[in-house]
């Protein structure tokens, strides 16, 4: 017999309708509040609404055809059909849960997409008039029926304006972490090994799958997960630096040049190399507003005192100046 977790046997008696109304009343309550006890709800109703129907109709219609001297038996009878359904619901519910684990946030049913190749930067408006500002090289999917189930998968950086409705959270999942807002904004960066959420105004709350944690931001503060180490750190940031891409502006706060080429390269579109260990090294900073890859390079090369050279289309070498 297959090990059932307390939040899946509540599950399954909740389907097979083997809860007393005060119970039943009591764990829908728990459903609007626990969100990992409704992702599990979602996946195994789900798996009773495909069940052979056969099965269901015989529990409802013993229940109906009940009679006093023949208790036992048709109970006994019933109990083995419910504890079928709850055997199937558990065994197809680990193949659920396992085949999730590799497929995060049931990617299989997100049916819209968006997405950014390098140096793009996209607004979307979602159908329930939220807002997403996708960053370069980012994607974001979200459900056909939206406006009742408001939630998104997003994989790279985006800015989020989300429209409130009380009645219907709005979901953000990444491959680490779930984010759940009512109305707010706030940014999602997964690119790097330290994944973050930025809150710019309102209240969400982050759960961490792998630790199964949970805990809430408030403006102007930031969650940053290593997912190597699984550290996990709380604490206030500079809004307008950490939002500055969304807004066509790039800044590099003194950054060494090899931890700057990532957001340099995304942002523009292009490849800056650097093949010499004290370039790596060296300190850059600055903000660079609506420029065009001309003018960055006449910048850069001031600031950081460089040379930068055209190999290819698109791919450049950043080199000692050696007019000094």
């Amino acid at each position: 017999m297959i090990n059932m977790t307390k939040n899946e046997r509540k599950c399954v008696r909740y389907l097979a309708q083997e809860m007393s109304t005060a119970t039943k009343a009591i764990f829908e309550i728990e459903l609007t509040l626990d969100h990992e006890l409704k992702a599990t709800y979602e996946n195994y109703k789900l798996i009773w609404d495909n069940y052979p129907a056969s099965l269901k109709e015989y529990h409802e219609h013993n229940e109906v055809q009940l009679k006093p001297k023949a208790v036992q038996r048709p109970i006994k009878r019933k109990r083995n059909v419910i504890n079928r359904i709850a055997f199937s619901l558990a065994a197809v519910g680990l193949i659920v849960v396992t085949y999730s684990y590799f497929l995060p946030s049931s990617a299989l049913s997100y049916i819209n997409q968006v997405a950014t190749g390098k140096g793009q930067r996209q607004t979307v408006y979602l159908p329930d008039s939220s807002l997403v500002i996708l960053n370069a090289s980012s994607e974001i999917k979200y459900n056909s029926d939206f406006k009742n189930k408001r939630h998104v998968f997003i994989t790279g950086e985006a800015y989020f304006d989300v429209t409130h409705n009380k009645e219907i959270p709005f979901v953000v999942h990444t491959e680490d972490l779930n984010i759940t807002v009512l109305g707010t904004a706030f940014n999602v960066n997964t690119v790097l090994e330290n994944k973050s959420v930025s809150l710019e105004r309102g209240k969400v709350n982050v759960f961490i799958k792998k630790s199964q944690n949970s805990l809430n931001l408030l403006p102007k503060e930031e969650l940053i997960y290593n997912i190597k180490t699984s550290d996990v750190t709380k604490r206030n940031f500079n809004v307008t630096k950490a939002l500055a891409w969304k807004d066509n502006m790039l800044i590099l706060d003194n950054l060494i040049f090899k931890d700057a080429l990532y957001k340099i390269n995304n942002y523009y579109g292009v490849s800056f190399k650097i093949t010499d260990a004290k370039i790596n090294q060296k300190r850059i900073t600055g903000a660079f507003k609506e420029q065009n890859i001309d003018e960055f390079i006449n910048s850069i090369e001031f600031i950081a005192d460089v040379k930068i050279k055209k190999i290819n289309p698109n791919e450049y070498l950043i080199t000692q100046n050696h007019e000094d």
